[in-house]
């Protein structure tokens, strides 16, 4: 567990050093990818921008709806794990969302090309994102002692002297695949709109299993966590987005 990394004596967050790899990356990605719709660099940046800035707060915010009652009974603590990463993804994903739909209103730009365009480099830097999640030492896993159980140090923030599921490092391993794989299925896509759908339907359903396999505190729902809760209206949306393809290119495009 390496929660702070020091360059030249001075301390710096390891979870911000891979959040910036990561905005990094997926903005080299974007660059790409935003030639399938003829897309300006500058517009694909913007809305990278926009994004970013929604996601962010989104996260934020979630975090502080899930951690409310440890906000209210350990506020230093709680608003340590805030400054130092604390966030939820799904409300960064919301907040992205909302953040992108605005930059595209604002010129009149089409909303589902840009999110098509977008949604393999999110997924790359999310998989950046887990990875500085682990170090961390947020979103840790549940008791494990298989292959590739993970082991924290005494005073760290996931329980120590036990194994640990690698909850972060796998939905990484997934995240990076689903880069690749969204990538292809952008490419031959003829239909905006499901590449976008796609990746809500295949990370939702991922990440709704993978919280079977984590334990630290993410608030509840009756007996689904919040992120799980998430997920199943992430699933539908995504659902909802490919049927809303024309019927006649969507056969076309399952028979290629």
């Amino acid at each position: 567990m390496y929660p702070i990394i020091h360059v030249f004596n001075f301390p710096i967050l390891t979870f911000g050093v891979l959040f910036l790899i990561g905005t990094g990356a997926a903005f080299l990605l974007a660059v790409q990818t935003a030639r399938k719709y003829h897309i300006t660099t500058m517009d694909a940046m913007f809305f990278g921008l926009f994004a970013i800035i929604g996601g962010i707060t989104g996260a934020k915010l979630l975090y502080i709806i899930v951690d409310l009652p440890n906000l209210i009974t350990s506020p230093e603590t709680a608003l340590i794990r805030l400054a130092s990463g604390g966030a939820v993804f799904y409300g960064g994903l919301i907040g992205g969302i909302l953040g992108g739909v605005i930059y595209t209103r604002i010129y009149h730009l089409d909303v589902i090309e840009f999110f098509d365009i977008a949604v393999p480099c999110l997924a790359l830097a999310q998989a950046f994102g887990r990875i500085g999640c682990f170090f961390n030492g947020c979103c840790y896993g549940i008791p494990y002692e298989g292959p590739g159980a993970v082991h924290y140090p005494v005073g760290a923030y996931p329980p120590s002297g036990i194994g640990l599921f690698p909850a972060q490092l796998s939905e990484s391993a997934f995240l990076f695949m689903l880069t690749l794989v969204l990538m292809a299925v952008l490419w031959k896509s003829r239909n905006p709109g499901f590449t976008t759908g796609f990746y809500l339907i295949a990370s939702g359903l991922f990440r709704f299993i993978n919280e079977f396999f984590r334990s630290d505190p993410r608030g509840a729902i009756g007996f689904l966590s919040t992120s799980q809760f998430i997920s199943l209206m992430i699933i539908g949306l995504g659902i909802l987005l490919i049927l809303k393809i024309p019927q006649p290119l969507y056969q076309k495009y399952l028979k290629n």
